[in-house]
């Protein structure tokens, strides 16, 4: 015959089980909304935005990011092209602005604007002036010799809505990007 204190006992066994798979389930749901809902992994196809992510990396974008803070020059974003590839640039210019790029030299509303020796290998780079509309932005591939982006008609200037996230995250190694202050 059992005693109280052990019935006792395999009734707090049991219950300690089923609390720690509770907050196993729990814990589980709570990476697979932060990796699978909050941010989005990418695979790098091409080469456009070397020297800072490398065809075969992995990334992951924020989707939450644009609806919380303001786009900033400098920024990553993905998006889909007319064809509906994923496509990952830097945002160069905002909404408002005039760019332009003379002898390689990229121009932001008469002065420079990214520093680009972070980001792009010197290329040759012209872009005539060109204002960029209310609620869009202008993206260039880091490497400037591919043309897929705000350069080619078929992108334009970036509707701000048709961008999914801002990238954050690169697995290769492990890196996380931030705005600068």
């Amino acid at each position: 015959m059992e005693t109280r204190s052990v019935r006792f006992q395999k009734e707090h066994q049991t219950q300690n089980i089923l609390r720690w798979i509770f907050a196993g389930a729990i814990g589980l749901a709570l990476v697979l909304l932060l990796l699978f809902g909050w941010f989005s992994p990418v695979y790098v196809a091409d080469e456009s935005m070397s020297p800072t992510l490398e065809k075969g990396d992995t990334v992951f974008y924020d989707r939450l990011d644009k609806h919380f803070s303001e786009l900033q020059r400098g920024d990553m974003v993905a998006f889909r092209d007319g064809e509906g590839n994923l496509l990952i640039k830097r945002i160069v210019a905002l909404s408002g602005e005039t760019v332009e790029a003379k002898d390689g030299i990229l121009i932001i509303d008469g002065r420079y604007g990214l520093d680009e020796h972070r980001y792009a290998p010197s290329a040759p780079l012209d872009i005539s002036r060109t204002r960029v509309p209310e609620g869009t932005v202008f993206v260039l591939s880091d490497d400037r010799n591919y043309g897929e982006d705000s350069r080619n008609r078929g992108i334009g200037c970036l509707d701000v809505e048709s961008i999914l996230g801002v990238v954050r995250v690169r697995l290769r190694s492990f890196t996380i990007f931030t705005r600068d202050p």
